[in-house]
């Protein structure tokens, strides 16, 4: 639903206060231009889902389409090189103990 409906059935539900009825209004008039803030249009949304019970909007989640690297590895890569490492410490260590019995 548009924020500028949102706004409409929350005024028009008369139990809003003096303040929170003219930053909707001017909210409503920002939408109408165009210029209403991301910020102020999640506020109604929020508001609005609050006192009417209806669900929240889900926020969209861009996923990327390959995933991230760092130093050209991925988190897998370097999940699988940190349990290499962690076995090769475990192995000098065990050879380090035999050793000095």
């Amino acid at each position: 639903m548009q924020v500028e409906a949102l706004i409409k059935e929350l005024l028009a539900t008369g139990s809003m206060n003096e303040e929170t009825t003219a930053d909707l209004n001017r909210w409503a008039e920002e939408a109408a231009a165009g210029a209403l803030h991301a910020d102020d249009a999640a506020y109604v949304e929020a508001l609005h889902a609050k006192l009417t019970g209806a669900p929240m909007p889900e926020e969209i989640v861009e996923v990327p389409a390959e995933p991230a690297r760092l130093d050209g590895l991925s988190i897998e890569d370097w999940r699988d090189r940190a349990l290499r490492a962690e076995a090769e410490l475990a192995q000098l260590k065990d050879s380090v103990s035999t050793t000095s019995d």
